[in-house]
């Protein structure tokens, strides 16, 4: 009897314990790796450009020092087909450099005839569509081609919403690791063209010459992770 209360006891204060150690909130970041081809700085009306994502389904996971927002720790997972809930390609029209990127005209997307070779359509906005990458052999992937109907000069940017709710926050709470209890994905980057020596081919220069930089309050998100390009 003494055997069995013994056992009975280590039993219950393990499981405690594993429940105690797991007590902590995690904010994701991950990112979607974006190859845009062919990089050239003007393309002409009828040229198409190709939007393509393919990578593993093995992610980095990076989430903030809570003693230092500056500071972020690392973890690795897989992630098996897993529901990255909505991601946007938004595109704007370059028209005003008296003001930052968010009051550009982005009622541009009618200005592109798609092509998707792979990946899901949600829903197309008035800036362009809301998709879901495919996945299949432990790899997800996402290509569109975009055929030029109208000159100008725009910019491309790749994003993630997260879902909300009014009464219960965020709703894209998920079980990521076994590490934690509570596990968010806040956000996704989407470098584009990374090469192997840390740049990006994103035509930042042609925003530089178009717009005024010292105005955006992300200037790293448009250097890295958006392409802008010219149409005539």
């Amino acid at each position: 009897m003494k055997t069995i209360l013994f056992i009975t006891l280590s039993l219950i204060l393990f499981s405690a314990s594993c429940k105690k150690n797991k007590k902590c909130s995690r904010d994701y970041y991950l990112e979607h790796p974006v190859s845009i081809y062919p990089v050239k700085d003007s393309y002409s009306i009828g040229d198409t450009i190709w939007i393509e994502m393919n990578f593993s389904d093995v992610f980095t996971l990076y989430y903030p020092n809570t003693q230092n927002t500056n500071e972020y720790f690392s973890t690795t997972a897989q992630l098996k087909d897993f529901d990255f809930n909505r991601n946007y390609l938004s595109f704007s029209k370059l028209v005003d450099s008296s003001v930052n990127l968010n009051g550009q005209f982005d009622d541009v997307w009618e200005y592109f005839t798609p092509l998707l070779a792979n990946g899901t359509i949600i829903y197309s906005h008035h800036d362009g569509p809301e998709y879901k990458l495919s996945y299949d052999n432990n790899q997800y992937q996402f290509k569109i081609g975009l055929i030029f109907n109208q000159i100008g000069k725009f910019i491309c940017v790749p994003g993630y919403g997260k879902k909300f709710s009014s009464s219960q926050g965020y709703l894209n709470e998920q079980d990521i690791t076994p590490e934690c209890e509570k596990e968010i994905l806040n956000d996704i980057h989407f470098p584009i063209n990374r090469q192997l020596d840390g740049t990006y081919q994103t035509n930042y220069h042609l925003f530089e010459q178009f717009m005024n930089p010292a105005l955006e309050n992300d200037l790293e998100r448009i250097k890295n992770r958006c392409f802008t390009f010219v149409v005539n």
